[in-house]
């Protein structure tokens, strides 16, 4: 299933989300961007970094409502901690809200995280496993099994706190009741479809806030309720640390430093959370119980939050003072949360370095010092790029200094081999560009006239118009007699830079055989007119002649008519 969706109408190719791509599981191809669902590990981060909105998550809000429009349905809601981040002062009305939305029970998934941390403690205290992972994070779990199959044994065996809870309230209210995970979590929305049998569906913490709105509920008008059931210290999981922290306030044996099998470390950013794997892989770490999260910060900074909603060092001292707050103790007993992870594993076909030379070849790139590796592309190196392009994820092309090199080169071959006159000015008719045609016709060098104004030249009435009106003109003809041409004159009106550049061509030769023609024309009327009327000369002539005849043979006729009559008489 696609988890992030692409809006590709608003994509502008700006290559912003793959530039931030821990895992660069991005593609480009014809222009159009898609996400690599196998290698993607749903951190969120193009979803974030994306200016034009042009990604979003898959939502299961449709799904959620129908479950709450079921009069049959019972549903229970299980609560992120880091809601109290979220939501801010609205944060102790997020139950009555809740409830409003349709849903009957709601949780705080605090509970599950509290028996998470019991397993963790019991894993510490065994110590059979040389180095523990936490599995809180759906995102470091799946970029563990893809990128560092090998360190899947590190990950706890232990259920992540939403699944963990989700089983729990399945216990507790049946397994016809429809769980839903309230988080700020994207990787949750898979996790959750993963694990059928413990929950059922997902909202955002994002998709929270655009349902108020939706159902244009005031919350100003609701009062403060309670949870169906509340969590104890755990709720301070969200923070980084807070794994730790709350491991601690169970467990002596993990109080001080230095005492145990296991050093602790908090590690939050996919980035960081590499150089800790590469550390574990090459075995420069060992003993260490790693609380991993891969956003930035902890859970807190999560990709779903509420548009608009920043991340800052005050939401983690609100968590802490609602975790310190917590004076309850849940009233779940401890379920088997056990949990497998399995290695993914996935092989992208390697090129060879004649390959790659190859391809960096084609984008100009013939010498180590041409490979700028400047990102501009989304890619670390020039060669990485290189690469994708052979694994069919990366378009030749997306290389930005190159596409710029090559625009100047075919801009300055264009103004110094086009025959047509090419003149661009600013508002003030200053001369910004003269191209060599120009530069002819006008008997002058490039670096006599730009600056200079245009008056000196032309007439600019038409310059001044198209800034003036910020309107270009197409194919209007001028003629300058004192140049002796005619021309055709595009002047184009550049508003990014508030200029007028004419593209101006020569159609002299073009109006002189028009004019040729037009003579033609004219001289072959004016010999078809005397034709014509020679014609009706001779007609004239003729006509005139065949009366006389015709009146002649009517004489003779009627004489001839005369005669024999009069014989017949006698």
């Amino acid at each position: 299933m696609d988890y992030i969706r692409v809006r590709k109408a608003n994509c502008k190719n700006c290559y912003r989300c793959l530039k931030n791509c821990y895992v660069k599981s991005i593609k480009f191809k014809d222009e159009k961007v898609s996400v690599i669902s196998d290698k993607c590990v749903l951190c969120g981060e193009c979803i974030i970094s994306c200016p034009q909105k042009a990604k979003h998550a898959q939502s299961d809000i449709l799904k959620v409502m129908e479950f709450i429009k079921n009069p049959n349905i019972k549903t229970v809601v299980s609560l992120a901690p880091s809601f109290s981040s979220a939501f801010g002062k609205n944060s102790e009305k997020i139950v009555s809200l809740l409830k409003a939305f349709g849903f009957d029970e709601v949780e705080e998934t605090a509970i599950g995280a509290a028996h998470v941390t019991k397993r963790y403690k019991e894993l510490i205290e065994e110590g059979k496993m040389d180095n523990i992972i936490t599995s809180c994070c759906p995102t470091v779990n799946m970029y563990i099994k893809k990128y560092y199959p090998e360190l899947t044994k590190y990950i706890a065996p232990v259920m992540s706190p939403a699944i963990a809870h989700g089983k729990l309230i399945k216990k507790k209210y049946g397994n016809d009741v429809k769980v839903i995970f309230a988080g700020p979590c994207l990787s949750k929305i898979k996790e959750i479809d993963d694990n059928p049998k413990y929950a059922d569906g997902t909202i955002t913490f994002e998709q929270v806030m655009k349902w108020i709105k939706n159902e244009k509920i005031s919350l100003d008008e609701l009062d403060k309720a309670e949870f169906s059931a509340v969590s104890s210290f755990s709720r301070i999981y969200p923070i980084e640390s807070g794994v730790i922290e709350d491991i601690k306030s169970i467990s002596s044996l993990c109080r001080e430093e230095g005492e145990g099998k296991y050093n602790f470390l908090s590690v939050s950013g996919l980035k960081d959370i590499s150089r800790l794997l590469d550390d574990i892989q090459s075995g420069k770490i060992v003993n260490v119980f790693a609380e991993v999260n891969a956003c930035r910060g902890g859970c807190v900074n999560g990709p779903l939050m509420p548009e608009g909603k920043e991340y800052s060092f005050a939401d983690n001292i609100n968590i802490k003072k609602y975790a310190i707050s917590a004076d309850t103790k849940n009233n779940y007993e401890q379920e088997d949360i056990s949990a497998e992870y399995k290695p993914e594993h996935f092989d992208d076909a390697m090129p060879t370095d004649e390959e790659i030379q190859k391809i960096l070849f084609q984008i100009g790139k013939y010498s180590k010092e041409q490979e700028l590796n400047c990102g501009s592309c989304g890619y670390p190196t020039c060669r990485d790029k290189a690469i994708a392009v052979y694994q069919k994820k990366a378009e030749l092309y997306m290389c930005l200094p190159y596409m710029s090199d090559m625009n100047q080169a075919m801009a300055n071959v264009t103004l110094s081999v086009t025959p047509n006159y090419i003149i661009a000015v600013d508002e003030d008719m200053s001369i910004k560009e003269f191209n060599v045609a120009a530069q002819k016709l006008f008997k002058v060098s490039r670096n006599d006239v730009i600056g200079k104004s245009l008056y000196e030249f032309i007439d600019t009435a038409d310059f001044e118009e198209v800034i003036k009106n910020k309107k270009s003109i197409y194919a209007k003809k001028v003629k300058y007699d004192s140049l002796g041409i005619s021309t055709s004159q595009d002047i184009i009106y550049v508003k990014e830079r508030n200029l007028a550049i004419a593209i101006i061509y020569d159609i002299t030769e073009e109006e002189q055989q028009k004019e040729s023609v037009r003579m033609l024309k004219l001289e072959s009327v004016d010999m078809a007119q005397k034709v014509i009327d020679k014609q009706m000369t001779v007609a004239q002539q003729i006509a005139s002649l065949l009366g006389e005849t015709t009146a002649e043979t009517k004489v003779t006729l009627n004489k001839l008519k005369n005669l024999i009559a009069s014989e017949e008489t006698d």
